[in-house]
């Protein structure tokens, strides 16, 4: 068998929670799951955590029911609110519309601007190039 990548989570180290309808979806898809029986789990030798949970923890599930529903993996992998940074590329949860960066890059980006801002305005020119009185 070969071996399963660790539980992925949330930029802040939450798992993925399911909406209610991603939830039903999720339930529906366990009972095509070839190690549920009859709501346990033949490898865990006990109730299938799947079943049971309002994330998404079990890693098989995710690796071999999951990817047959495109649509719905989208949906609960790649919520809109996920990002990544444009500096380093990181995964960022997006807590505005206007969330760019990680919070690493964000500091130096804005003192990076900060910088250019006080240049220019130590300079004297404004955006023509003219000295301005």
């Amino acid at each position: 068998m070969r071996r399963l990548e660790p539980i992925e989570r949330l930029p802040d180290g939450t798992f993925f929670r399911l909406t209610p309808g991603q939830m039903r979806s999720v339930r529906g898809l366990t009972k095509r799951c070839c190690n549920f029986s009859g709501g346990d789990c033949l490898l865990l030798d006990g109730v299938c955590p799947q079943s049971i949970s309002r994330s998404l923890i079990c890693r098989w599930f995710r690796h071999a029911v999951l990817p047959e529903q495109p649509k719905l993996e989208q949906a609960i992998l790649r919520p809109k609110k996920l990002r990544r940074c444009e500096v380093c590329g990181k995964s960022i949860l997006a807590r505005s519309g206007r969330t760019k960066y990680c919070p690493a890059c964000a500091k130096e980006v804005h003192r990076q601007q900060k910088a250019k801002s006080a240049r220019k305005r130590r300079s004297g020119v404004d955006n023509l190039g003219e000295k301005s009185p």
